[in-house]
């Protein structure tokens, strides 16, 4: 890949047609300290082989560094509501939608488009490595027959990627992540999937391992496993807080 090729993926949008954005759920502020295991495991797993997310000075359009493209996890709850209200804080963190409300709070518009700028020029310096205040793209499968046409062939993440699939539509979204388990070698950042409610466990998918999590200890699901596959490349401590949504941190434009 040339010079071109990274200046021309610098102009990718939130690709609307596969994602969702999540949005704000209520007490949002108050689900990271009600399940701190959950919240700093879900945290770490995301990290896991995902980094350091860079090339060499001298191939800014190579491919960026990351030991494991594609995770799959699988957080439960003791009802689907709590589960979906986790993951979307989860989702809102990790894209910076929460830094970018805060900015604005403390300084205004003005603040919110200088972190905007801020996110897009560190993502046109390919030589440097993923930060943990960096933010991803984040939201949830959509599952229409377009969407999913454009999971299969189309879908190609301009950053580290979340990806929200919501359990009540596992028959339609088992086949993107089939789709994605044969493509995973050609995903440029890395994607984590992680199925969102049910009460059963999810089974290997396509040949990748399931990183479980839960919100509430249980002999078959504990609340803050290690994460599995691929070697640590990210931080295991918690990302600094920040939030996602349709006004996302850099993110859903």
């Amino acid at each position: 890949m040339s010079l071109s090729s990274h200046l021309a993926g610098l102009r990718a949008r939130f690709d609307r047609l596969a994602l969702r954005p999540p949005e704000a759920p209520d007490a949002e502020a108050t689900l990271a300290g009600r399940h701190p295991a959950a919240w700093q495991a879900l945290q770490a797993w995301c990290w896991q082989g995902a980094g350091p997310g860079h090339c060499p000075a001298l191939r800014p359009g190579g491919w960026p560094a990351a030991g494991q493209r594609l995770a799959v996890g699988a957080l439960r709850a003791g009802d689907d509501t709590a589960a979906l209200a986790f993951a979307q804080a989860l989702a809102r963190q990790l894209d910076g939608s929460l830094a970018l409300e805060a900015a604005i709070a403390r300084g205004g518009p003005r603040a919110g488009l200088a972190l905007r700028l801020a996110a897009k020029r560190h993502d046109a310096m390919w030589w440097r490595p993923r930060q943990p205040a960096d933010p991803w793209d984040a939201g949830w499968a959509v599952d229409t027959p377009p969407a999913l046409r454009h999971w299969k062939a189309g879908f190609a993440p301009r950053r580290a990627t979340l990806v929200l699939a919501d359990r009540a539509a596992a028959d339609a979204l088992r086949l993107v992540l089939a789709a994605l388990v044969q493509r995973q070698d050609d995903l440029r950042h890395p994607v984590r999937w992680l199925w969102v409610g049910g009460d059963s466990d999810i089974a290997p998918q396509h040949g990748l391992p399931v990183q479980r999590f839960s919100l509430a200890p249980t002999p078959e699901a504990p609340a803050a496993l290690p994460p599995q596959g691929g070697a640590a490349s990210g931080p295991a401590a918690p990302v600094p807080r920040r939030p996602l949504g349709s006004t996302g941190a850099t993110g859903h434009e």
